[in-house]
């Protein structure tokens, strides 16, 4: 690029990067604001149909089998993957119940999760602060993978903590299956 007096071209810079889920980070980040609940569902994504004889389907495949084997159905990187798998991210390209949207069906599960987990351990009042991600898993009904942020209200300092929860939805019923906090990795 020249610097002459009179030069006419322009400086193109290549466009800012989005930035990426660090997957192997030891602790997310909780908004900086967690007053509001939020669930926000990702846009939908039109994903391919896999060809078993196609490498590329071959090599996600086994990428999305050990994502999500590894997080125990949580933590898979759905950026990464173009073809459709036995398990998906909740988005918008489907609704999971006749009744409800996706929006309302996370928060009615996560709700169900925190009652729960707040009615069988001794003292804890957890409140819902933010979504993070849903994975599911077709299952005699959906099995939903769900990470959020909740805080203890009982807790001295109730910092928002990120919990992830296996919730099975059949038939307009939810059955908590685990509720812990996120693993650090």
């Amino acid at each position: 690029m020249s610097n002459v007096a009179g030069d006419q071209r322009e400086l193109v810079f290549p466009p800012l990067k989005k930035a990426k889920t660090d997957r192997d980070a030891t602790e997310l980040v909780c908004p900086s604001d967690p007053e509001e609940e939020e669930i926000e569902i990702p846009a939908m994504r039109n994903l391919r149909k896999g060809n078993w004889d196609d490498p590329e389907y071959a090599k996600q495949r086994r990428l999305f089998q050990k994502q999500f084997k590894e997080s125990e159905g949580y933590d898979v990187d759905w950026d990464s993957m173009d073809y459709n798998f036995p398990g998906s991210i909740v988005d918008s390209r489907r609704d999971y119940d006749d009744q409800l949207s996706n929006k309302e069906l996370m928060k009615l599960l996560i709700k169900t999760a925190i009652d729960e987990e707040n009615e069988e351990a001794q003292g804890t009042q957890l409140k819902f602060v933010k979504y993070v991600t849903a994975n599911v898993v077709a299952a005699k009904g959906f099995l939903f993978f769900i990470t959020f942020w909740a805080k203890d209200l009982s807790a001295p300092n109730p910092e928002p903590k990120c919990y992830q929860a296996e919730v099975l939805w059949f038939m307009g019923d939810a059955d908590v299956y685990e509720f812990r906090l996120r693993p650090t990795k």
